[in-house]
């Protein structure tokens, strides 16, 4: 179990990078950390990368944009889009806008930026980098985490290919942005055994993989922490001892060995995880029957009181 100083990197840090594998729900608590953040008193901006169908809107009631937009105070949403993404990255190498427009009509250049490997996120990770110039904390909801890990492992790519020239700047600069004590990795679990399974592999791939990025933190969202006192268990035990065709005994009795297995479930999860030398913060199951927007003011809730901080107030500036 962490401690509530390891939960600090949550609000501590400068870039705060949040994968994990499709469904544990990176982009919610993505969202929370801002909150927390912001709450904090943090000049925070949570990150969408060229999502398509971009889910922070439906957590902040209101939709985003290329450029950040401010949702509550302290806190801004974004999603970072390939094309206008490639016209600032070009514009900040040629210096003037008319040119700019010139190379992006361009059908070699644009063939050269296509064919090129990794190009595409590189310029998604050189427009987090120039973000991060003017927030305090930016939290970027990476893609799930095999292609997360293919995203960041791209500054070393070029750094190989590249001997010199614009895309080798932009790699070292992105290498230099991992080296930071205050840019780090996080990565989403559920207590199930297939996310479990890829959690580890993913942590394993971000240490060979992606030079200088540290993964202080595994978050085991949806978990069932141990609740059942020795009275309860007794309980299900005569629960069982039943006749057979007693509903109410029958439907206690099958509540009580779900929660059961939940709890078993988190627990090998957690020692599981474990394995990868980093603290786990167990966030509980909450209910997403209410909304997004609800569901990331109960993780909030439930992050400032793990790292014992005050849990910013709910509504828009």
């Amino acid at each position: 179990m962490a401690a509530p100083d390891d939960l600090s990197v949550l609000v501590g840090s400068g870039v705060l990078f949040v994968t994990g594998k499709g469904g544990v729900g990176k982009t919610t608590l993505s969202a929370a950390i801002g909150r927390l953040a912001a709450g904090q008193g943090k000049r925070t901006l949570v990150l969408e990368v060229d999502n398509q169908h971009p889910t922070l809107p439906a957590i902040f009631g209101t939709p985003t944009a290329y450029e950040p937009v401010e949702v509550e105070r302290n806190l801004s949403i974004a999603n970072i889009a390939w094309a206008p993404a490639l016209e600032d990255w070009v514009e900040s190498i040629v210096s003037m806008r008319r040119l700019v427009r010139l190379i992006m009509k361009n059908r070699v250049v644009s063939l050269f930026l296509q064919v090129t490997p990794g190009a595409r996120d590189l310029v998604m990770l050189w427009r987090t980098h120039q973000l991060a110039s003017r927030y305090d904390l930016v939290v970027v909801d990476l893609p799930a985490s095999g292609n997360a890990v293919a995203m960041l492992s791209v500054p070393l790519t070029a750094e190989r290919l590249f001997p010199s020239g614009p895309i080798r700047r932009c790699a070292d600069e992105l290498l230099s942005l991992y080296a930071r004590r205050d840019t780090a990795a996080v990565l989403v679990a559920l207590p199930e055994e297939m996310v479990v399974n890829e959690t580890l592999e993913t942590s394993a791939k971000l240490l060979r993989d992606v030079r200088g990025l540290r993964v202080p933190l595994i978050l085991l969202n949806r978990a069932s922490v141990p609740s059942f006192t020795d009275a309860e268990r007794s309980l299900l035990a005569a629960l069982e001892a039943l006749p057979i065709g007693d509903p109410v005994a029958a439907d206690v009795l099958a509540a009580g060995r779900w929660e059961e297995s939940l709890e078993a479930a988190t627990a090998e999860a957690q020692t599981r995880l474990k394995e990868a030398g980093r603290p786990v913060v167990v966030l509980p199951a909450v209910s997403r029957r209410d909304g997004a927007r609800r569901t990331t003011q109960m993780l909030v809730a439930a992050l400032a009181r793990l790292a014992g901080l005050r849990a910013p107030p709910r509504g828009a500036h």
